[in-house]
């Protein structure tokens, strides 16, 4: 199996302000914010890195998963 990257985050330095849902171009619900942290659907997020930059906390990053 190849590496490759997915976007993960840290829950424990999540704001939960939702900077990064709203600014996520994806289909509507690859980021959502429920019970005050975020929650990516890997089934819509398209990896394109946009909420990783916008997010104030840093809690989001891409990690390469083997």
């Amino acid at each position: 199996m190849a590496d490759y990257e997915k976007l993960v985050w840290n829950e424990t330095i999540c704001a939960g302000c939702g900077i990064c849902e709203r600014s996520c171009p994806s289909e509507p619900g690859a980021i959502v914010i429920t019970e005050g942290k975020a929650v990516i659907d890997y089934s819509l997020c398209d990896a394109c890195g946009i909420c990783v930059k916008e997010c104030p906390v840093k809690a989001l990053s891409f990690d390469v998963l083997a």
